[in-house]
This record gives structure tokens, C-alpha cells and sequence, in this order.
């Protein structure tokens, strides 16, 4: 959980560690961590500059994982590169209590923030695919259930920003028990809840898209459809596993020592929660990896801000605003795009054929006419 970082480590012993850790050790999982917060700001910011600089990326679901990438980004920012060098260092808290407040309410926000937004892809997803004829999210909407989800989010970590405001010496929590149950709170609703709800919606869509075979004869556009949509919902319970495994350890810990309060006092414990803790941070860095892995639209914009290494082979196919993308635009808007270029195709192809003369014109008419009538 993001409160224990604050508290459960620094009373891993009834007295205070004046040696604190080894310095190899030191240096490892400052290494470690510098490497999460380098990754997950690059690689989040270029997911959002892909999505926020060109319009046919512009997808509900696409910014729903700008959403995501927004709280990965804020997380690496004020939770890893504070909260990490706080236990690595095994000093007193050195950035004055302003930036003790803030560092954990922008943590816990981001954390519940995070969260939610895959629960709001899943539904999204779960909607689209079970019942295809409702009504899409529009644009306008998609915007709306974001800011819901940051003032959800905001609600949520409310005590915990609360009681680290009452804060006055090292960042830490005075009373841990009361705060113990706002913490269970908070784990139901950043972990258990949103791993069941993510499990039977995916569950659910896998077995729409994979366990079902259709009645007669299916079209290309229906097998081209059906396998898009296989693709994104691979990736996004990609996503979700990572989620759910990298944020395992973490949160045993925390159910084990609700149960243990003589964890801390184990001499191993240091180690065991900077282990968990790094695995629940790397967590930030991993989306972008399975967004250029699994999707071709990313891929090529990854490759399009690396388009200087030699070893990056890029088209400027990406950058064009004249590619038409069926999922991108709404239907009548792709199908008018499609129809304008295939009457620009009609019109440069009869002005190279050879002229028609009027008898030829007149057969034409007729055969046109005797078809109708029949």
C-alpha cells in the first residue's frame, strides 16, 4: 500500500537504524529506482504525445490510457523518486512537511487514479463487445468519466491526505491504528475490488471473442473486425496481469502484517519491503513497452520519435492525416472518406480511358435500364 512506505518501513525496528542499509545495497536500489522513474516519464509522455498529437489516435480508449499514463507519470514523479530515496537513505525526512503532504496525497490519488482507469477501460470494452448496438462513449463523455475518475480518486485518499497534514516530524503517522483502517479501505478499493471486477469483464469478453463460433458464413470485414478487437483486448489484459502481479507482493505484505505485527522487527523485512515496493513501482514503466509490443499504431509512433537511431526503421506513414481508419473516425465519416477517394479514383481513371461514343453510351443506358426493370 502507498501509506506503508511512509510508516511500516521506518519502524522496521523498535530503535532507529543509525547505520541504515549497506551502501552497495544503497546504491543498487537507487539504481533501480532511478531507472523506473527514467522509463515510466519517457515512455508515458510519448504514449500521451501520441495520442494528443494525432487526431485518428484520439479514441475513447485511447485516452483513457493517457489518463493512465498521466497517473504513471505523476506516481514515478513525487512517489518513487521521493518515497524511494526516503527508505534507501534511512535518513529523517529531509523535504520539510509542505512536500510530506503533497508527496503523499499526489501518491495516493495517482495510485486510486490508476486503478480506476482500468476499470473504466474494462466496462468500456465489456459494453462495446456484449452489446455492440448500444451507444459508444463519445468524446465529450469520455472526458467527463475521466474527471470522475480523479474526483473519485481525490475522495478516496482523502483521510490519508488528512492525517499526513497533521503530520509535524519525519513524515510519519502518529496514529497508526486508526489510520490502519482507512488502509483496508483503501486496498479494497485499489486492489480487491478492481481485480474482481477486472477478472469477470475480461473473462466475460474473452469468451464473447474466443469461445463462440457464428452461425453461416462470416464476411472479411467481420473477421477483420473480430480480430481487432481480439488484439486490443490482448493487450489491455496484458496490462492488467502486469498490473495485478507487480502490485502482488506489495499488498501480501500488508495482509501479513495486519496479521504479524512483529513483521517489522524481523531483520530481513528492510530488504523484503524495498523488493516489493520496487516490483509495485515498476509497475509505471511496463505500459508503454506492451502498448509498442501489442499495437501496431503505437509501434510506429514509438518508432517516430526514434526515427534518428540507426537501428529504427521508420515510414512517415504515421504522420500522414491522410490514412483512414475505420475505428478511428465514426462510420459515416470514414465511409465518406473512403467514398471521396474512390470517386477521385473513378475521375483520374476516365480521364485517362479513351472516349466513349454516344452508341456506346446508349447500350450502356439501355443494359442499366433493362436491368431495373427487371
Amino acid at each position: 500500500m502507498a501509506t506503508l512506505i511512509n510508516y511500516t518501513f521506518n519502524n522496521s525496528s523498535k530503535q532507529e537504524i543509525s547505520s541504515g542499509l549497506p551502501l552497495p545495497v544503497q546504491f543498487i536500489y537507487s539504481f533501480l529506482f532511478a531507472v523506473v522513474v527514467l522509463l515510466a516519464v519517457c515512455g508515458n509522455s510519448i504514449v500521451i504525445w501520441i495520442v494528443l498529437a494525432h487526431r485518428r489516435m484520439r479514441t475513447p480508449t485511447n485516452y483513457f490510457l493517457v489518463n493512465l499514463a498521466y497517473a504513471d507519470v505523476l506516481n514515478a514523479i513525487f512517489n518513487i523518486s521521493f518515497n524511494g530515496y526516503y527508505m534507501v537513505a534511512q535518513v529523517l525526512w529531509p523535504f520539510g512537511n509542505l512536500m510530506c503532504t503533497l508527496v503523499q496525497a499526489v501518491t495516493h490519488v495517482s495510485i486510486a487514479a490508476n486503478v480506476l482507469t482500468y476499470v473504466a477501460i474494462s466496462l468500456d470494452r465489456y459494453f462495446a463487445i456484449i452489446h455492440p448496438l448500444r451507444t459508444k462513449l463519445t468524446h465529450k463523455q469520455t472526458i467527463m468519466i475521466i474527471c470522475g475518475i480523479w474526483i473519485l480518486s481525490l475522495l478516496v485518499s482523502s483521510p490519508a491526505i488528512r492525517s499526513f497534514s497533521y503530520v509535524k516530524h519525519d513524515c510519519k503517522i502518529d496514529d497508526l491504528k486508526s489510520h490502519q483502517k482507512y488502509e483496508w479501505i483503501f486496498f479494497s478499493v485499489t486492489y480487491i475490488g478492481p481485480i474482481v471486477i477486472l477478472t469477470i469483464t475480461y473473462t466475460r469478453i474473452a469468451i464473447e471473442l474466443w469461445g463462440q463460433t457464428a452461425i453461416g458464413e462470416v464476411t472479411k470485414r467481420q473477421r477483420d473486425s473480430i480480430q481487432s478487437k481480439r488484439k486490443v483486448v490482448k493487450m489491455l489484459i496484458a496490462v492488467v496481469l502486469i498490473f495485478g502481479i507487480c502490485w502482488f507482493p506489495q499488498q501480501l505484505y500488508f495482509v501479513l502484517l495486519s496479521v504479524d505485527v512483529s513483521i517489522p522487527d524481523w531483520p530481513g523485512t528492510p530488504y523484503v519491503y524495498l523488493t516489493s515496493y520496487f516490483f509495485a513501482m515498476s509497475n509505471s514503466m511496463y505500459n508503454p513497452f506492451l502498448y509498442c509490443c501489442m499495437n501496431n499504431r503505437f509501434r510506429n509512433g514509438f518508432r517516430s520519435v526514434f526515427r534518428f537511431c540507426p537501428c529504427i526503421s521508420w515510414t512517415p506513414e504515421f504522420s500522414s492525416q491522410t490514412h483512414v481508419s475505420c475505428r478511428s473516425f465514426s462510420e459515416p465519416t470514414a465511409l465518406s472518406v473512403v467514398y471521396s477517394s474512390q470517386r477521385k479514383r473513378r475521375v483520374t481513371n476516365s480521364n485517362n480511358a479513351p472516349q466513349t461514343t454516344s452508341s456506346e453510351l446508349s447500350s450502356v443506358n439501355f443494359n442499366r435500364h433493362h436491368r431495373q426493370n427487371l
